[in-house]
């Protein structure tokens, strides 16, 4: 491997991204461009980023699935987000702006 080769592989990370929410109360856009989700934490490692993402739907899933009005106002949308939320790795084409 080329030392250039192997140095662009070692600027590659892993994002943890939530998609965004939509006007509606407890809503996510999984439809959105992949360039307007957040990064939710940054990872060196796509084993790092897939241990994460499981950790987190393991936390939420129950918030995401409360029935409305048993739990804190916020917090299901938040909570939705983190179960749909998906590793990107950073240097992902569709994270570029056109």
């Amino acid at each position: 491997m080329k030392t250039s080769h192997a140095a662009a592989l070692a600027l590659v990370g892993w994002y943890l991204m939530t998609p965004p929410l939509v006007n509606a109360p407890s809503k996510i856009d999984m439809e959105a461009p992949l360039e307007s989700w957040k990064i939710y934490q940054t990872l060196d490692t796509a084993e790092e980023c897939d241990k994460a993402l499981l950790s987190a739907r393991a936390k939420y899933e129950h918030t995401a699935s409360a029935p409305l009005g048993s739990i804190k106002k916020g917090t299901r949308a938040f909570a939705l987000q983190m179960t749909f939320a998906q590793c990107i790795s950073s240097d992902d084409p569709r994270l570029k702006a056109k």
